[in-house]
């Protein structure tokens, strides 16, 4: 029964848009593209970002370990944070925006890389952990053990906030974006350009959400889902529809902040505060083993 930690995880499937979580595979996968690292909205100051979640993830490992250990039991720890993020937050927030991603893989997700296939493999053991092991780090009812003494570290200085309340907004916000005059427009060459490379849909988030790539749940893209995608992205470079569209949001967010001062400070306190206990958790650790 493990359970990802952190008040603000939820945040992470509203911001990220579509983006779906990667398959398997022994490929080596494309870098991600400096567009897509480089997007940002102004709420992504206000959430944590994969990095951020995966230090709280490593930092509740290492209480929990210690509290396993004085049961004389063990704890596979998932790795340590990565220095770069190999599936930025904001990669797919207006759909499918890499050529080379298009190019190989359609709509569907890349392979994990390393680093995440990594990280799943230990999720994944801990879904068949021994008895004894589970009833201690869970506890018997799934709410306790080691690994809520370690949350409850963690989180002993997070102010109490709604999560949904900073999850609306930045739906709201989004969905905000998508009427805006200009984004409107943007949306109007996309479908033009993508209407003379002979597809026809009535937004670019409608394209990567065609039940004909999905249907039969295959794992590589079929070559009509590859011919559509680099369509897709061709035709939202040449309506400008990312620029565009990120300026678009990054205006309506920056006038939600400014009109709701004390939501967004409580959001950014509690952000601060967990990860915050989190390096120093990581540090105490380091410096313990010198």
């Amino acid at each position: 029964m493990p359970r990802r930690p952190s008040l603000l995880a939820a945040l992470l499937l509203t911001a990220a848009g579509c983006t779906a979580a990667p398959g398997t595979g022994d490929q080596e996968v494309p870098p991600v593209g400096e567009q897509a690292r480089a997007l940002s909205v102004p709420f992504d100051d206000y959430i944590l970002s994969r990095l951020d979640l995966h230090t709280i993830e490593y930092a509740e490992d290492l209480l929990t370990q210690d509290c396993m250990r004085g049961l004389g039991l063990d704890w596979e720890m998932l790795p340590p944070p990565a220095e770069h993020d190999d599936d930025p937050l904001n990669r797919r927030r207006y759909g499918l925006i890499e050529p080379e991603m298009a190019e190989r893989y359609g709509y569907h997700p890349p392979p994990l890389t390393p680093g995440q296939q990594e990280r799943e493999e230990v999720w994944a053991e801990r879904e068949a952990l021994p008895a004894a092991e589970e009833a201690a780090a869970y506890g018997e009812d799934g709410e306790g053990g080691c690994r809520a003494d370690a949350r409850q570290r963690l989180q002993a200085d997070v102010p109490e906030m709604d999560p949904d309340l900073l999850n609306g907004y930045i739906g709201d916000a989004f969905e905000a974006s998508q009427q805006d005059p200009a984004v409107t427009e943007a949306f109007e060459e996309w479908g033009s350009c993508m209407a003379d490379e002979g597809f026809d849909y009535a937004g670019p988030l409608d394209a990567p959400a065609d039940p004909a790539w999905w249907e039969e749940e295959e794992e590589a893209a079929s070559p009509a889902e590859i011919d559509t995608a680099r369509a897709d992205v061709r035709c939202k470079e040449e309506a400008d529809l990312v620029e565009v569209w990120s300026a678009a949001e990054e205006e309506i967010q920056n006038e939600v902040i400014a009109a709701n001062p004390a939501d967004f400070e409580l959001f950014e306190q509690a952000r601060d505060a967990e990860l915050g206990a989190a390096r120093e958790v990581i540090e105490e650790a380091r410096a313990a083993t010198g």
